[in-house]
């Protein structure tokens, strides 16, 4: 009876190990905001300047991975979920501190005011004439919300393309984005209006967040990765 119990356990134990994964697999989301995280339709595949870097360090640091695109909120959220979770380009904002281990920055971007030219808000030249105007932004982003913060009307909008169409209807004023990325846009052909850029408001570092519960040693290792890539 005494040797059945402990090949019972011994079959247990085994039985765990099998099933135990044998690598540590991480879930990554990203938006569609190029250059820096995008779908690339000719090679079907996540890339940028952010992407490349994330995938880098992955690889480097021996682990697993799947990169996932999403709207921005979906992607955010996905992160919170559960350990080896994690979203980009990030901006490490104080709410978001405590939530994230938070890995680079990747990339740096411009938080900037455009403006259809021509219209009053076209001519203001600093960030609380924007006070009188209303200003869209994407859901959930950093830059939007820390307008709404400071008390500035805003509007947001789930996929940020459709800030153009409203900032031409003038259903906004203003448009909150990196100058970076509507130049990409601009350049691949996408359609476009007069537009000016009013004010710069900050510089900003962008990360790869990953849930707090992820193991520290891990980050550490993605931390390492991510500061030896000088390309």
């Amino acid at each position: 009876m005494k040797s059945l119990l402990v090949f019972l356990i011994a079959l247990l134990c085994a039985s765990v190990a099998v099933s135990a994964p044998t690598a540590k697999s991480y879930q990554i989301s990203t938006e569609d905001y190029p250059p820096y995280n995008h779908y690339d339709d000719k090679n079907k595949t996540i890339v940028g300047l952010a992407t490349r870097k994330v995938r880098t360090a992955m690889e480097k640091s021996g682990f697993e991975y799947q990169i996932r695109l999403y709207p921005w909120l979906r992607a955010y959220n996905r992160a919170l979920s559960g350990a080896r979770h994690c979203v980009y380009s990030t901006a490490r904002t104080a709410e978001r501190e405590a939530l994230f281990h938070w890995v680079g920055p990747l990339v740096t971007v411009e938080w900037a005011l455009f403006a259809k030219k021509g219209t009053p808000a076209a001519s203001i030249q600093k960030l609380e004439d924007a006070r009188q105007f209303v200003i869209g932004g994407l859901e959930g982003d950093a830059s939007l919300s820390e307008l709404k913060r400071q008390g500035f009307k805003t509007e947001s909008v789930v996929t940020n393309w459709l800030n153009k169409d409203k900032l031409v209807g003038q259903r906004i004023q203003l448009w909150i984005d990196d100058p970076v990325y509507i130049d990409f846009e601009k350049q691949k052909g996408t359609e476009f209006f007069d537009y000016v850029k009013v004010v710069k408001i900050a510089s900003v570092d962008l990360y790869l967040a990953c849930n707090i519960k992820t193991p520290s040693a891990e980050i550490e290792l993605l931390k390492k990765s991510v500061a030896s890539d000088s390309r």
